[in-house]
């Protein structure tokens, strides 16, 4: 806990066992619940995650095999915590910075904080074509959405469990990370931040994703979505999306 405030980590994985078993006894100790949703894996995963004491959901929906969005959409609705941190189980996103980034929020009194990993430290840590296309989409969407999110496609967030009626929760596969930023962004009654933390792409296990038919799915889901909110004015001051 902090300031008497419970707090959830959710990491949504499929066939990270590995990586778990090395990740889940780090947990910082102040987290109190720490959930596994096991997207459709194929290893021990969920067996790994239950002998290092996370909370275990299987989640199988999927969108063309990719069921990233439904495990996090799973992964919130389980989540008891005030604040919900999610990161992705694959050991490229800091831990350590969770106890900043929440004694942030409780200071400033934020609502949802989005981890960017740009710039980056050394180029060596990030991939040449997921630097630019990370960056190409986020510029894009800024423009687009007349923001200045400055990393789209982070992997970590943590949100407060009450702005989450407000997020945009729908898509079930790798565009929920582009989806839940804009709309706590653009939300007049969310308090949203960026916060710069250190990255570096995985070093053990493959990528679950292929870089460059995700990034034009992302574009097509960009202007899919502008036109969407188009309709929708009321999305700024509404509880109109929830899971």
């Amino acid at each position: 806990m902090i300031n008497n405030k419970k707090i959830t980590i959710i990491f949504p994985c499929r066939n990270e066992g590995e990586i778990l078993a090395e990740i889940l006894p780090k947990v910082p100790k102040f987290i109190d619940e720490k959930i596994v949703v096991d997207n459709r894996s194929t290893d021990d995963t969920g067996l790994i995650a239950k002998k290092k004491g996370a909370a275990v959901y299987r989640e199988n929906r999927h969108i063309k095999g990719i069921g990233y969005g439904y495990a996090i959409q799973t992964g919130i609705k389980k989540a008891k915590g005030k604040y919900i941190v999610l990161m992705d189980g694959d050991k490229t996103y800091p831990m350590s910075h969770v106890r900043k980034i929440i004694d942030l929020m409780e200071k400033n009194d934020l609502d949802f904080v989005s981890c960017k990993r740009f710039p980056v430290s050394h180029w060596r840590d990030m991939s040449p074509i997921r630097y630019l296309g990370g960056r190409i989409l986020s510029i894009f969407a800024s423009m687009l959405f007349q923001t200045d999110i400055k990393d789209i496609l982070s992997g970590m967030w943590v949100i407060r469990k009450n702005a989450v009626p407000y997020l945009d929760l729908r898509p079930g596969d790798w565009n929920m990370s582009l989806s839940i930023k804009l709309s706590a962004a653009l939300a007049y009654n969310v308090n949203f931040q960026e916060y710069h933390i250190p990255y570096h792409d995985r070093r053990a296990g493959a990528s679950k994703q292929s870089l460059l038919k995700t990034g034009f799915s992302h574009l097509h889901y960009l202007l899919k979505l502008k036109y969407d909110y188009l309709l929708r004015p009321s999305f700024r001051t509404k509880k109109v999306f929830g899971i």
